[in-house]
C-alpha cells in the first residue's frame, strides 16, 4: 500500500478579512503541497489529492461536506483533475478488491491498469464542455459480490453516465483465473466493451468483492 503523507491544503478564495466565505458554488478547487505517491509511469509530478478530513481541523467549516464527490475543472486544471480521479479510481479499486486480493495483484494494476486509465479518461473529458464540468460527479462505491463497477463518472443533472469503469472476471478454459479490466464511454454510447488489460489470480477462484 502507498505510503501516505500529510496533507496540506491551499483552499483559494476561503479566506476573506472577516472570516470564512464560500463562493456559492457546488465545488471547490482543493491543491495539495505534496505529490501523490502512484507509480511514475501514470504521473511523475501529480499535485492534488483527497483531503483526509480527520487532519484538518477546519475541513467541514471551508469545505461542503460533498465536496470529494463534486470535481470542477477549466482548460487549464485537467492534468489537476486526471491526478485527482487516479488517486479516486485507485482507491474504488482497492476497496472492491478486498483484503484477499489487493494484497496479490496491487502491483500489477497500479503498474498496468492505471497508466491506461489516464489516457483514456483524458479522451473521454476532453469532449465536455465548462458547462458539463460543473455538473459531473463521481459514483460513490463500487459493487460488491461479482458486480463489475468500480466507479462511474455522471451528469448529475441528467443522470447519464459519462465514463464506467469496470472489471470482469474470466476463466478460459485451462488457463486460470484472470480480472479484465475495461471501460464504457457515453462518446459511443456505451456500446463499446473498451479493453485496459487483464491481471492474472490463479488456478483457484478468487474470493468474492469487498470480502
Amino acid at each position: 500500500m502507498f505510503s501516505w503523507i500529510k496533507r496540506g491544503l491551499l483552499v483559494s478564495t476561503a479566506l476573506l478579512s472577516i472570516g470564512l466565505v464560500t463562493t456559492g458554488t457546488d465545488y471547490r478547487e482543493v491543491y495539495a503541497e505534496e505529490p501523490l505517491r502512484l507509480s511514475k509511469s501514470v504521473y511523475e509530478k501529480p499535485n492534488i489529492y483527497k483531503v483526509d478530513e480527520s487532519e484538518y481541523a477546519l475541513f467541514h467549516a471551508v469545505l461542503p461536506s460533498s465536496t470529494d464527490k463534486y470535481i470542477h475543472r477549466d482548460v487549464s486544471s485537467a492534468e489537476v483533475y486526471t491526478n485527482y480521479l487516479l488517486q479516486f479510481a485507485y482507491d474504488m479499486s482497492m476497496l472492491k478488491f478486498g483484503e484477499t486480493i489487493s494484497k496479490q495483484i496491487e502491483k500489477p494494476f497500479q503498474d498496468e491498469i492505471l497508466p491506461k486509465l489516464s489516457e483514456v479518461v483524458a479522451e473521454t473529458t476532453n469532449q465536455l464542455t465548462e458547462n458539463e464540468w460543473k455538473q459531473v460527479k463521481l459514483s460513490s462505491k463500487p459493487t460488491n459480490g461479482s458486480g463489475e463497477k468500480i466507479f462511474h463518472l455522471y451528469n448529475e443533472e441528467s443522470g447519464e453516465d459519462i465514463f464506467r469503469f469496470h472489471v470482469r472476471r474470466d476463466q478460459p478454459p485451462k488457463k486460470g483465473h484472470w480480472f479484465n479490466f475495461h471501460y464504457h464511454t457515453f462518446l459511443d454510447g456505451h456500446e463499446g466493451h473498451h479493453n485496459l488489460g487483464d491481471v492474472y489470480w490463479g488456478k483457484n477462484m478468487p474470493p468474492k468483492w469487498m470480502a
